[in-house]
């Protein structure tokens, strides 16, 4: 622990009250400026979590350096050991309900009217997106779909701590499955449909999902209209975690779509009319992050 905390004063993330006491007689504090960021998993600027991305990034790294050589895709990780890193979740608790949803006044129009609406929440993860719609919306109900039994467990068990389980609902569905069907007067797709390999058929069958006059709206990760290079740092970011993480794990599949995580407008919109929209809207919403689109059948 001594060096643990020494090494985080070094590193400018504690401070110390007197650094010439003895190793034992030291006093460490987080300042109060660190706190959101790095203690508080309710606060939009918390990224403790990306210790816990760091460590899952890394573990597979050789498996990845294969997958380049020979082809393929690396083994998926498991649940555990470190967990996987809920890194959305202060971000759709704090700002999905509040800001981002109301800023598409059609979708928010249709979240506040009668008859409640129905919601598809495709690649749902633990759920957070799916208890965020229905704490600001408290008449729709929601369906939060994925592939991780694993996540959907823990997604059934945030719904029942929030109180919610009544109306947020998980099930462990391919979100590409061409037998799933409802009728949804929204889907959402949030910062996932650049890791699914078939893409086009995901969104075919939330397409299929759609009741009359519904849409679904996407959010995905805000990078540059064009390749360039030089390139600013989101693109930056956004293609360092595509060559370690997002783009092999979408490799095991033949027929993938091979997206990665640098999922520009117009490859969303050639996806979405492959898939049979006949309209993508590139939203006004304000995140640093995500772009927003919203696609009309």
């Amino acid at each position: 622990m001594r060096e643990w905390l020494e090494q985080h004063a070094a590193s400018g993330l504690l401070a110390v009250e007197d650094p010439a006491a003895g190793p034992l007689r030291r006093r460490y504090r987080m300042p109060p400026a660190h706190v959101p960021v790095l203690a508080d998993p309710d606060a939009v600027d918390y990224q403790a979590y990306r210790g816990v991305e760091a460590v899952r990034a890394a573990r597979p790294l050789p498996d990845v350096v294969e997958a380049f050589r020979h082809g393929g895709a690396p083994p998926p990780l498991p649940w555990e050991p470190e967990g996987r890193a809920e890194f959305n979740r202060a971000l759709f608790l704090n700002l999905l309900g509040s800001r981002w949803l109301p800023a598409i006044p059609e979708v928010d129009r249709r979240l506040r009217a009668e008859p409640p609406a129905r919601v598809a929440d495709v690649a749902c993860g633990t759920g957070w997106s799916s208890i965020a719609m229905a704490r600001a919306y408290p008449t729709i109900t929601v369906d939060g779909f994925d592939v991780d039994p694993d996540v959907v467990a823990a997604a059934v068990e945030n719904a029942r701590e929030a109180d919610l389980a009544d109306r947020v609902r998980f099930a462990v569905v391919d979100a590409a499955d061409p037998g799933v069907a409802g009728h949804y007067d929204l889907v959402t797709i949030f910062e996932a449909l650049h890791d699914m390999a078939r893409p086009v058929e995901a969104l075919r069958a939330a397409r299929a999902m759609l009741a009359e006059g519904g849409s679904v709206v996407i959010a995905d990760e805000r990078v540059e209209d064009e390749f360039t290079a030089p390139a600013p740092d989101p693109d930056r970011r956004a293609y360092g975690w595509s060559v370690v993480s997002c783009l092999p794990s979408a490799m095991g599949d033949p027929e993938t779509a091979a997206t990665g995580a640098v999922l520009r407008p117009a490859t969303l919109a050639g996806y979405a009319g492959a898939a049979g929209f006949r309209h993508t809207e590139a939203l006004g919403v304000e995140s640093a992050d995500w772009r927003f689109y919203r696609l009309l059948p």
